[in-house]
């Protein structure tokens, strides 16, 4: 298939192109189109083999041919740099790569087209986990986007447990929503975020007592021994997510009082944070951008001249059969 065809029926996105025997041949294709230095073919085909790898959950095995694979930007297609955006964002996120995986889907969702619903909604979905992992609280905002409220609702309920670290409440929802979460193929990953919604949950308990029992956290955080919740926050203190002391004996933790946050340097790292993203925005914006490749050139003087007879020969070669 060479760059400026469109592509066959058979190389489109399909269910046949999902079984594993479909694998070999599209690798072939691949092959072929990489040494004709066709751009287009190779984007369309390593997102095929992509979607194909990770409908058999190879995540291993994506990872090497995203690694092994070199794609030129800007991108031929933007349909396709959006997918292709998507489906390592995926990969990432399964590595624990949250960050690379946050940016790489918010790529994907800034080049997909507006019409796309369903890439959108699948890619929102993502991308609202990797931020619940990162341990950010995506904004309401982006659960009532137009065309996507209902599909989000559950994520919305999810977001909700996690935010308030109500760990009781964020089971029950994913205990409701399994099949859901399974069809998205977002399960393993929510399972990670619980973690995150206990962290929470000790958050707001060392914020309020300053001095509290492991018994009590277990229960208001209905865990199943005290002896994980001892456990948990020594990883939480070693971690930073609390600022507190743990007495072994009596079986309490102490919280320590709360300073001045602008003390530190957080809000520097939150202002690098933001700059780093619109400067990205712009990078992207520029290398989105197509130029003429001789508009900035002056044409050779032989070339034009000979442009001018060929022209003239034209001309006077249809004057002939006129008369």
């Amino acid at each position: 298939m060479s760059s400026d065809q469109a592509p066959t029926p058979d190389m489109l996105p399909s269910d046949d192109n999902l079984s594993t025997e479909s694998r070999k041949p599209m690798l072939a294709q691949l092959r072929t189109c990489t040494l004709k230095h066709d751009e287009l073919g190779q984007e369309i085909l390593l997102n095929m083999l992509l979607r194909n790898l990770l409908h058999h959950n190879l995540i291993d095995q994506a990872d090497k041919l995203i690694c092994n694979t070199e794609l030129h930007e800007p991108y031929r297609s933007t349909n396709q740099a959006a997918r292709f955006c998507f489906y390592k964002g995926y990969v990432k996120a399964v590595q624990l790569d949250y960050t690379e995986a946050n940016n790489l889907l918010q790529q994907a969702l800034r080049k997909a087209p507006e019409k796309a619903m369903g890439f959108r909604t699948i890619a929102t979905k993502l991308w609202l986990i990797v931020q619940l992992l990162m341990g950010e609280i995506p904004a309401r905002s982006e659960f009532l986007a137009k065309g996507l409220k209902n599909a989000l609702a559950p994520y919305l309920l999810l977001t909700s447990a996690a935010r308030f670290g109500q760990l009781n409440r964020f089971t029950k929802v994913v205990q409701k929503n399994a099949d859901l979460f399974h069809d998205d193929r977002t399960y393993m990953l929510i399972q990670r975020i619980r973690h995150n919604v206990i962290k929470t949950g000790l958050r707001r308990i060392s914020l309020s007592y300053s001095r509290i029992s492991f018994t009590d956290i277990c229960q208001k955080l209905n865990l199943d021994n005290p002896e994980d919740t001892e456990y948990i926050a020594a990883k939480a203190i070693s971690d930073r997510v609390i600022d507190a002391q743990i007495d072994h004996k009596t079986g309490v933790i102490s919280s320590k009082e709360v300073g001045d946050i602008y003390s530190t340097s957080e809000p520097v790292a939150a202002f690098h944070k933001r700059i780093a993203f619109c400067l990205r925005v712009h990078n992207d914006a520029v290398q989105a951008m197509r130029y003429p490749y001789f508009e900035h050139q002056e044409e050779d003087p032989e070339a034009k001249k000979k442009r001018e007879m060929e022209e003239e020969e034209e001309l006077s070669t249809a004057l002939d059969d006129c008369y």
